[in-house]
């Protein structure tokens, strides 16, 4: 489709609408005037749910018809070709980035298998509760976006977790109800994910999960690209990271039996590491995350 437009958070028309926009996390109250951003190709997650009225959208070629309670949850690079809204439609939309995405939500506990399941089917209906709580957690964030504070980006990173957390029920439920068969690659890719998040210390070599799951380090990379838009050693890293930062934040432990307990050859390494992905020392992260945590 020749100039097609690209659905992402520095697009100008999805700027005018927003609430709020980090460049990472859009909250839109006003999906009325969105009309001119179509056609596009999704370069974001975008989560809408219908309040009120009724509304007709054509993602990906499939013609949908939405009213009260459906939500639907449109993952990147589908194409939002069309879509009508009625005089009376309300609706609440959330955009997050693939980056948020990979940053903050949590990639194991079947959050897969719903990603994997709302590449195929956009559309589900809520239940009245589970629509009610969806708003509760709209209306927070918007109420916290309304009280600038120092802390202010972490409240609303926390606040997006627990909105993730809160809705996995909502989600489990959909996507057990109309399952779908996953291919071989993103069967092996979701077991990477379980083998990887159930691991400790983890291994920071793709051979090594490779290895366990009985296929070679070029499929498996080939694999975690195309189910998880994310290379396997960078997937790894994400979770070796979160390891790093919990034992630095909430154990009294020495940054050298830290970096003895995640299985770094030396602390020299396990400094370079850390500088690499966070920018500075492992002293200084720590001093940092210590800040923090007094000032919540």
């Amino acid at each position: 489709m020749e100039n097609l437009q690209k659905g992402n958070l520095a697009n100008s028309e999805i700027q005018k609408q927003v609430v709020y926009n980090d460049g990472e996390l859009a909250l839109i109250d006003n999906i009325h005037n969105l009309g001119a951003l179509l056609p596009c190709q999704l370069e974001i997650y975008a989560i809408a749910l219908v309040l009120e009225g009724k509304s007709t959208v054509t993602i990906s070629g499939k013609y949908y018809e939405a009213q009260k309670n459906d939500l639907f949850v449109a993952t990147p690079d589908n194409i939002v070709e069309s879509g009508l809204l009625s005089l009376d439609f309300r609706g609440y939309c959330i955009c997050v980035s693939v980056s948020y995405v990979q940053r903050i939500l949590p990639l194991a506990e079947n959050s897969w298998d719903a990603k994997l399941f709302f590449e195929k089917n956009p559309k589900c209906t809520l239940q009245p509760e589970e629509a009610m709580v969806f708003c509760q957690y709209y209306d927070l964030l918007c109420s916290k976006i309304q009280q600038p504070s120092p802390m202010q980006k972490k409240v609303i990173d926390a606040l997006m977790l627990a909105f993730v957390y809160d809705m996995q029920g909502a989600l489990n439920r959909v996507v057990q109800h109309k399952p779908r068969p996953f291919t071989s690659g993103e069967t092996l890719f979701k077991r990477f994910v379980d083998v990887l998040a159930s691991s400790y210390p983890k291994s920071r070599s793709v051979s090594y999960y490779a290895d366990l799951l009985n296929v070679t380090p070029k499929y498996l990379s080939a694999v975690c690209k195309k189910a998880g838009k994310q290379l396997a050693s960078d997937i790894i890293d994400q979770y070796v990271l979160k390891d790093i930062d919990y034992l630095m934040r909430y154990t009294s432990k020495s940054i050298k039996e830290i970096a003895c307990e995640l299985e770094f050859p030396n602390l020299s390494f396990f400094g370079k590491y850390i500088r690499k992905h966070w920018g500075m020392s492992p002293k200084a992260y720590r001093e940092q995350a210590l800040k923090e945590g007094r000032n919540l």
